[in-house]
């Protein structure tokens, strides 16, 4: 996928989702309640990104807590944007 097709939205959660991941680790499943403060969204831009993130398959999403997860992909496209400077 090209990062190309990411909104700065989606660009900013996914990066937030970063320091969760590095911060706690792979298994990081951050609560949706506050993570738009987190990574400087709107809630309906947080609610747009995740929608958009889990169609391309990037976050997978949990309806019970409701939380978020990198998934393998999605952490490689995080990594390109941080290695491209977006971080």
């Amino acid at each position: 996928m090209s990062d190309a097709r990411l909104s700065d939205g989606e660009r900013k959660l996914l990066l937030c989702l970063l320091v969760f991941y590095r911060e706690i680790g792979p298994g990081a499943t951050p609560a949706l309640n506050g993570l738009d403060e987190e990574a400087g969204l709107e809630r309906w831009e947080l609610s747009e990104a995740v929608g958009a993130l889990g169609a391309k398959g990037l976050i997978e999403y949990w309806e019970l807590q409701p939380a978020v997860r990198l998934t393998p992909e999605g952490l490689r496209v995080v990594l390109r944007l941080q290695e491209e400077g977006d971080a």
